[in-house]
């Protein structure tokens, strides 16, 4: 069965309690101290991914105590922590993963840097547009490595793309197609609440941060991505994938523009950001339709479309296909209201052309359709290139500036939609108008 996204948490922690034993093949690939700052389901996808990897997790920070029995079923013994800055003290931690809610991810990931630690970033990298730039200003002032959690950049169908992308398999690309769509609650975020969530459990006022203060909510914590005070929507949490595999293929960073449409549709009561949540987006050369919703699954699963003048790449979470177009100019429907003596000038001047349908286009020779299986979900290779790249102290795949762009991308279809506007982004200015 290939892997995906949807089946990665099942077979990560299944193979997690196997890496944490200690085994000499597992602890032959790495050789890297971590901390995991946000233990929640992604946060333990990581620690699993991480032990896999042969790294040693020297400790665990949560604010919800479940979350730290859980990594201790892992891992036996890992120290834990509710507050960040004891794994930031740690001189043995080379390196930190932050999957908090995302408005803590810039507030832990410069603190780490300016601790003299690489981090690995969830997507998107932060909660704010000015949070984004301040991790990159930090990234590069302290000289520490950052690797933005958007897998699929290290999937080998994204880069079997950019190959056939680069070969000019499909030409000139004008436009970029997107989806993204779901149709449950768990996909909309509707997570489960565990019985035992309360104040005594979970570290609220932590938890809130730099978010307005208000009463104790389980939902809020666990649901964190429901509510703009702590999480960035579709756009952060879905968007982030689909573009950076557009910005990686075709080698771009920012768009010029976006204007995004939405709403709440079917999960009333629960949120403030959109179920529905559909953007275009102008690179200059090409434009970019981000369609996503949590109401439905008509092709499910995570699409793009690379729409060039000489063929079509799509990718989805299972793999590529190369769909070539060979082109036949059909003259037949025009013709048939031209007056014979013309039509018969036009066909003979027509009858050698390789595109005409009245010259020698059915014998040209036919593009087959390619295609390319997706083996693996893309974590684990992502993780490895950060522990690599740790050794050898070059940029890793998605570095800070490639996780700047997308989360400009994400939060361009934030602000449109909040602001029912088209927004504007210069990237010489590094600003932000409408």
């Amino acid at each position: 069965m290939k892997e995906t996204r949807r089946t990665f948490l099942e077979s990560t922690l299944a193979t997690a309690a196997l890496a944490s034993m200690g085994s000499a093949a597992a602890q032959s690939r790495a050789n890297v101290t971590i901390g995991i700052i946000g233990a929640g389901i992604r946060g333990l996808e990581l620690m699993g991914v991480a032990l896999e990897a042969g790294a040693k997790v020297a400790m665990v920070c949560d604010l919800y105590d479940g979350h730290f029995r859980r990594a201790q079923e892992l891992q036996k013994n890992t120290p834990t922590t509710r507050d960040f800055h004891e794994v930031l003290a740690r001189p043995d931690i080379q390196a930190v993963l932050v999957a908090t809610s995302d408005h803590w991810h810039a507030p832990v990931a410069v603190a780490a840097m300016r601790a003299g630690k690489d981090v690995y970033c969830e997507k998107p990298m932060a909660h704010t547009i000015p949070q984004a730039l301040e991790m990159a200003a930090v990234s590069r002032e302290t000289g520490r490595l950052v690797q933005v959690g958007s897998q699929s950049v290290s999937m080998t169908s994204t880069h079997k793309a950019k190959e056939w992308f680069d070969s000019g398999a499909i030409g000139t690309v004008f436009m970029a197609q997107c989806s993204i769509y779901r149709p449950n609650a768990i996909g909309a975020w509707r997570y489960p609440v565990p019985p035992d969530a309360s104040p005594e459990t979970i570290d609220w006022e932590r938890y809130l941060g730099n978010a307005p203060k208000r009463p104790f909510d389980a939902a809020r914590f666990f649901q964190f991505r429901n509510w703009w005070d702590y999480g960035t929507g579709i756009a952060g949490d879905e968007y982030v994938h689909l573009l950076s595999r557009v910005h990686y293929v075709l080698g771009v960073q920012y768009p010029l523009s976006a204007v995004a449409y939405g709403g709440i549709y079917k999960w009333k009561g629960d949120r403030d950001v959109p179920d529905i949540h559909n953007t275009l987006y102008d690179y200059g050369k090409f434009q970019a339709q981000v369609s996503a919703n949590l109401v439905s699954n008509w092709e499910g699963g995570e699409i793009v479309r690379f729409m060039g003048d000489r063929g079509t790449i799509e990718l989805t979470e299972e793999g590529a296909k190369l769909i070539p177009y060979n082109p036949v100019e059909d003259y037949e429907y025009p013709l048939e209201s031209w007056p014979k003596d013309t039509k018969d000038k036009f066909m003979a001047k027509h009858k050698n052309d390789p595109e005409a349908d009245i010259g020698t286009a059915r014998k040209q020779p036919q593009r087959k359709v390619e295609t390319f299986s997706q083996d693996h979900e893309g974590t684990l290779e992502h993780m490895r290139n950060l522990f690599e790249c740790m050794q050898t102290r070059q940029q890793p795949v998605e570095n800070v500036s490639f996780g700047c762009g997308t989360a400009v991308a994400c939060h361009m279809a934030n602000i449109s939609y909040r602001e029912q506007k088209r927004v504007f982004w210069d990237a010489d200015s590094a600003k932000l108008s409408t």
